[in-house]
């Protein structure tokens, strides 16, 4: 999957900066970066279905196939249409492998399923790095084109890699699950320690992906040029808009790889309540700075910080539902957790174009910054309202939004 992540990475960092060359207007590259998880709205239950009655391997060395050929057609001026079957087979390809990933972590033990989770996404990471790094700088020497075309020939690696996962795979995760039903919620949870409902796990899961995933993942690249010109000068060197956006896009797959299985390890020790809500509250706050930087190199250090605290709410985020699911229901909790993930992700670019489109991209910013700062004190607002009308020894499930 690292491998097969090459394309994806490398257009949300570069895409806006080439989209009129590639026969993509400026207005629409909202659109084509947001299809992908549209069309996961849908193919996240297919996956579902899939995984529900089949064994992981198969799917995804078929989607191993189609993410190396959607990268291959990136490299092409093949226009609106072009790109937005490109990046419809992309999505498809994500919930496999999205979904087959997170279900061989569900059988971790609760003990350590942040860890695990953790450990995932690091590994899921490393493409993104190397492709944020290296391809940014490539596309500045070498240009878009050519770049990309490498990136695929690079991805096509993962479906001989593919065929090894059946070997690799635990006996359980390759027979067909048993029969699953939607039951009722359960929360194994962390003993003595706070956790979060599944339903608020879908409404942040939608919040912060609308936020991250969406409005800054697709226009951040468009912002700094603003705030940057096409570059600039240290000493005799010219950094290029293209590598210093290739720069803070690998922060937030760098951070990934180096503090996911903490941060992950840290919520297992710790619960899952407290991390999600401190590092949701500093995540929006970076985001009013980034509004308002005063210099550009404050712009790109708020820019690295915002990625980095992404990554740990995610690892959060994730354990915290992993909590509410069991055998019977997995598969059907994740895909409609996904497709909240996917909703927010999907509307953030239109929402943000647009609304940046009427009042510039710092009230777009300032709005989403508002929005997680509430979504991040939500649960101990909660929690603290309901203290107050509660008896001093009773349960208080039901201080958890459900």
């Amino acid at each position: 999957m690292a491998l097969s992540i090459f394309g994806d990475s490398l257009l949300y960092a570069v895409f806006p900066l080439y989209a009129e060359q590639l026969g993509v207007p400026l207005v629409m590259v909202g659109v084509v970066l947001s299809i992908n998880r549209w069309i996961r709205l849908f193919s996240n239950q297919l996956a579902a279905k899939t995984f529900s009655t089949h064994s992981l391997y198969v799917p995804i060395i078929l989607a191993s196939v189609g993410a190396a050929i959607s990268t291959g057609m990136y490299a092409f001026p093949i226009g609106i249409v072009g790109f937005l079957l490109a990046r419809m087979l992309w999505g498809v390809c994500f919930s496999y492998f999205r979904m087959g990933s997170y279900l061989v972590v569900l059988q971790t033990s609760r003990s350590v399923l942040g860890w695990a989770l953790g450990w995932s996404q690091a590994i899921l990471r490393l493409g993104s790095t190397f492709t944020a790094i290296v391809g940014g700088y490539l596309v500045d020497q070498l240009g878009y084109n050519w770049t990309m075309l490498f990136m695929a020939i690079i991805s096509g690696f993962a479906i001989p890699l593919s065929f090894v996962l059946k070997r690799q795979l635990p006996s359980d995760s390759q027979e067909p699950g048993e029969e699953l039903v939607r039951g009722e919620e359960k929360t194994p949870g962390l003993k003595g320690r706070q956790g979060l409902s599944r339903g608020f796990c879908y409404a942040g899961a939608f919040v912060t992906h609308l936020i991250g995933s969406g409005l800054v993942t697709s226009s951040l690249a468009l912002l700094l040029q603003e705030t940057m010109g096409q570059g600039v000068e240290i000493g005799s060197w010219t950094l290029g808009i293209a590598t210093i956006s290739g720069v803070v896009f690998s922060s937030h797959w760098l951070s990934a790889i180096l503090l996911s299985s903490w941060s992950g390890s840290f919520s297992d020790k710790q619960g899952r309540l407290i991390p999600f809500v401190m590092v949701t509250v500093v995540q929006g706050s970076l985001l009013l700075v980034l509004t308002n930087a005063a210099s550009p190199w404050l712009s790109v250090i708020s820019a690295i910080l915002f990625f980095v605290s992404t990554n740990m709410q995610k690892i959060f985020l994730d354990a915290a539902l992993g909590d509410t699911t069991d055998a019977t229901n997995r598969h059907f909790v994740t895909a409609r957790y996904n497709s909240y993930q996917d909703l927010g992700a999907a509307l953030g670019p239109l929402i943000g174009y647009g609304v940046a489109a009427v009042s510039g991209f710092n009230v777009a910013y300032a709005s989403g910054a508002y929005a997680l700062l509430l979504i991040g004190s939500f649960p101990i607002l909660s929690q603290w309202r309901t203290s107050k009308t509660v008896p001093t020894g009773e349960k208080r499930e039901e201080s958890r939004w459900k």
